[in-house]
């Protein structure tokens, strides 16, 4: 709700207070439960007290609103670390992605929620960027294929959510309508457990003789943005994004050695792109693109305490597949499709301060953490149970 209505900064801060007031109560709730900390919690801990430090030592109006992003994300990790487990509406999620998927499809269909962006008319769906649209229809793409079992059903989210996507004109997608589907039903079936070097070499080959494919697609005769493959980062074809890297990149090379390790504020890439962009046009743009974000605002230690987090979540899915219940398996495939989501689309996209896919991406790796601590003790007392009848 707050990406779609991003022309209003008050919700921002409105929807961190919410987001630490359902953190609140969510704790005194279950605080007669038993909490295990893990080593998970200091790090996301580490990375927001980076975070903090950041914003106070660069402090700016704009700042604030970045800040409570993050303050939010750290608040639905721990949601997430303290709700009840089992998630037992994810079929109403399921259903809920599939209708929301159809609405926007026929909405597509009769030509209303349009915008126009380089030229082209695009579909937006009522979001301010056309991004914004596209990520909306993977969200709901992934919970459909993760909560659905009628392959009828999951077809018709599959086909709406390429529509919308090539209707949007966010061609960096594209190719995760097909990664998502195909990644969710490994996790579902726990092929993924299976995962080798080999097949995992394989995987990458087949994506990029995919992506090759794309070098036959007209897009400009699909009512798209048109692509140059003969220079792929040419500012046309990165729509500008080439020369605010460049900004970002001058920027931070030419910050202090403080500036460098702890980052230079939570809107420094927007400073960035106006100061080393040499361009009157980009004077109010964002990164797009969540790993020069990070290493301009938060500084080369905030960068590897977020990566850091990203392998102490993830780096316990083998462990969950491999000793969780089947029925179990719709927290991992969520967690991982949201984590693939946010690596892939970071290239293009600043999507770390997008609370769309962030409050889900933190939400459910609380969650995540939570199950592997779960499955982790019960294992463990049945190692003890069978030593003692022993």
């Amino acid at each position: 709700m707050v990406d779609y209505l991003w022309e209003y900064k008050v919700l921002s801060i409105l929807h961190s207070m919410i987001s630490l007031g359902v953190a609140v109560l969510v704790l005194l709730k279950y605080k007669k439960g038993v909490f295990t900390p893990c080593s998970t919690d200091g790090v996301i801990l580490f990375l927001f007290f980076l975070i903090s430090f950041s914003f106070l030592r660069n402090y700016s109006e704009y700042g604030v609103f970045e800040f409570l992003k993050f303050l939010s994300y750290v608040s639905f990790y721990f949601v997430g670390r303290f709700i009840s487990s089992g998630l037992r509406q994810i079929k109403i999620l399921g259903l809920f992605s599939l209708v929301s998927l159809v609405y926007l499809t026929v909405l597509a269909a009769i030509g209303k929620g349009y915008a126009v962006w380089g030229g082209i008319s695009t579909f937006t769906g009522g979001y301010y960027f056309k991004t914004d649209l596209a990520i909306a229809a993977l969200i709901l793409l992934t919970f459909s294929f993760v909560s659905i079992n009628r392959r009828s059903l999951l077809v018709v989210a599959f086909l709406c959510a390429g529509f919308l996507v090539f209707k949007s004109n966010a061609r960096i997608a594209l190719p995760l309508l097909i990664v998502i589907p195909v990644f969710t039903v490994m996790v579902l079936r726990g092929v993924i457990a299976k995962v080798n070097i080999k097949a995992i070499s394989v995987a990458l080959i087949a994506m990029l003789a995919g992506m090759t494919l794309f070098a036959f697609i007209d897009f400009e005769g699909l009512g798209m943005l048109g692509f140059d493959f003969s220079d792929p980062f040419s500012a046309a074809n990165t729509q500008g994004r080439s020369v605010i890297w460049a900004a970002l990149l001058r920027a931070y090379f030419e910050a202090g050695l403080v500036g460098k390790l702890t980052g230079l504020g939570l809107d420094a890439d927007l400073m960035a792109a106006a100061l080393f962009s040499e361009s009157i046009h980009l004077e109010s743009v964002r990164a797009h693109n969540s790993y020069l974000y990070l290493l301009v605002c938060v500084g080369l230690l905030g960068s590897f305490s977020f990566y850091w987090l990203i392998y102490s979540i993830f780096s316990k899915v083998p462990y969950l597949l491999k000793y969780g219940a089947q029925k179990g398996r719709e927290i991992p495939a969520l967690s991982c499709s949201f984590l693939l989501l946010f690596l892939w689309l970071s290239m293009t996209t600043e999507i770390i301060i997008r609370p769309q896919l962030m409050i889900l991406f933190f939400f459910f790796s609380g969650v995540l953490v939570q199950e592997y601590l779960k499955v982790k003790k019960n294992i463990r007392k049945a190692e003890r149970a069978a030593t003692s009848r022993a």
